[in-house]
């Protein structure tokens, strides 16, 4: 999915292969932060602000846990973070 997503934003102008990426010029970079037994506020929040004088784009997804009803999202750290 990310891989996917990364594409989409950052895929080269003119490169003669298919469409251009919405923000072609930027860099994109792939944080491990699922490995973990559980996640936290503090991964969350240290992924999203890794090297931000290098990263142009941050993207994390936040859906449904494993019961299918239940929305998680951003929380305090990594709201600032942002």
């Amino acid at each position: 999915h990310g891989t996917r997503c990364a594409g989409e934003v950052s895929a080269a102008a003119n490169n003669n292969i298919c469409g251009v990426g919405v923000a072609y010029n930027s860099k994109v970079a792939g944080i491990r932060m699922l490995d973990q037994p559980f996640m936290t506020d503090i991964i969350e929040a240290s992924s999203i602000s890794h090297m931000p004088q290098v990263i142009d784009i941050y993207s994390a997804s936040w859906g449904p846990t494993d019961n299918g009803k239940t929305v998680d999202g951003p929380r305090e750290l990594t709201l600032q973070a942002m």
